[in-house]
């Protein structure tokens, strides 16, 4: 089994790994004319890629969900639940940063109208 700081210093890599991920996807996506789109596709990417979970069930350090779930789907055998372990956590925390992202959207909209309408009035007003 690996150490504390062996964990730590494989999540230090993973991090870095997956930020250049992001990065090589925020550029493929860059060019999608609907900012909506943009954020959510970057989110689920950010949400799949940094999804914690246990290692192993009995084991409390943590690994990336997608990793756990691809080795327990793939190379686990026996009454393990397989892909679910690792992709439930995926899925609810997609859908909890999704509906986080969409009231966020709504409330800045609601903000920002009222400040977008005045400021023509007040160069209207200062001719």
């Amino acid at each position: 089994m690996y150490s504390a700081e062996n964990y730590l210093w494989g999540w230090v890599a993973y991090s870095a790994g997956a930020l250049c991920l992001l990065f090589c996807l925020w550029l493929l996506v860059r060019k999608i004319g609907i900012a909506a789109i943009r954020h959510i596709i970057l989110l689920l990417a950010t949400v799949a890629l940094f999804t914690p979970v246990t290692a192993y069930r009995d084991d409390p350090h943590l690994a990336p969900a997608f990793f756990v779930s691809l080795y327990e789907g793939l190379l686990a055998s026996g009454d393990d639940m397989g892909f679910q372990r690792g992709l439930a956590p995926i899925m609810a925390i997609g859908v909890i940063s999704i509906l986080f992202y969409l009231i966020s959207r709504l409330i800045i909209s609601r903000i920002r109208k009222p400040g977008s309408k005045a400021a023509p009035e007040q160069t209207q007003q200062a001719e």
